[in-house]
């Protein structure tokens, strides 16, 4: 028995030994090993040439496919900035659109508030002027009631030297030329203004005084109304002669008298003037 065992080990230290050995063979056979002899020498330069541009044309591949990649990964990216360039694009015009639209309606209501400011602020100066009209309209009322009232109890009877009265009102014909503006200065040096009639009653007791010549009287254009007195009172009566106010070449502001008649003339043009105030009381 035992040396059937011992046999056995024997064996099997046999076959250990030749599979060592077969491995050993098949080693130096794959190191040793050496292309089939087909007509080509591997160390010619041909050979290496030939492998030396297999190796380039694999590196330029390898180049390619980098630069291909490269350039697909920068493409990526500008494309990635163009949609954002354009998003923040529409975000700025979406936000300036806003603050433009809003300009415009605060521009709008502003437009809105400053007409109706103009309108009311009109609307009042024409109450104002209304109202002053009808004050000035009272005052020479009642001044003219007061005097009516001292005329009554004979307190206004005379009138100064070179003066003419009639009924309750003293006039002055000058015997100098001067213009509508001047006219005026010197009736308000002699405490009077240029002749302001509100009476026919009153004009045909100045027809004889009057005759031919030419006087000034205190009508005159003003921006508020076609024509006003001197006083600020507005005409209730008048005389223009026929066509007249013509307002000719656009300049005549001022009116004369020409035997009672009215004309309207260039406040330049220098001529006679009346002159007219109460009696002294």
């Amino acid at each position: 028995m035992d040396r059937f065992l011992s046999t056995g080990i024997n064996i099997e230290a046999f076959y250990r030994m030749t599979a060592s050995r077969d491995l050993e063979n098949r080693s130096r056979t794959a190191m040793s090993f050496q292309p089939p002899n087909i007509g080509l020498d591997f160390s010619s330069a041909a050979v290496n040439a030939a492998f030396r541009e297999q190796t380039v044309e694999q590196s330029t591949e390898k180049k390619h496919t980098w630069h291909c990649t490269k350039n697909t990964v920068l493409m990526f990216y500008l494309v990635l900035m163009f949609l954002l360039w354009i998003v923040l694009v529409s975000i700025m015009f979406i936000y300036y659109s806003n603050i433009f639209n809003q300009m415009n309606e605060l521009k709008k209501n502003a437009s809105l508030i400053q007409d109706s400011t103009k309108k009311e602020r009109e609307t009042w100066q024409e109450d104002l002027t209304m109202v002053n009209r009808s004050l000035v309209n009272e005052i020479a009322h009642l001044k003219s009631e007061v005097q009516s009232i001292k005329r009554s109890l004979g307190l206004c009877t005379s009138c100064p030297a070179e003066w003419t009265r009639i009924d309750s009102s003293c006039y002055f014909f000058s015997s100098s030329h001067q213009t509508w503006e001047n006219s005026q200065k010197e009736c308000t040096k002699m405490s009077s203004s240029l002749l302001i009639l509100t009476s026919k009653k009153e004009l045909d007791a100045l027809r004889p005084l009057i005759g031919n010549k030419r006087f000034w009287i205190g009508l005159r254009k003003d921006n508020r109304y076609p024509w006003i007195w001197v006083d600020g009172t507005v005409p209730v009566f008048t005389n223009w002669n026929t066509g007249e106010p013509n307002n000719s070449a656009q300049r005549e502001h001022c009116t004369e008298m020409i035997t009672g008649g009215w004309n309207d003339l260039d406040c330049s043009n220098i001529i006679d003037y009346i002159c007219r105030k109460p009696t002294i009381c």
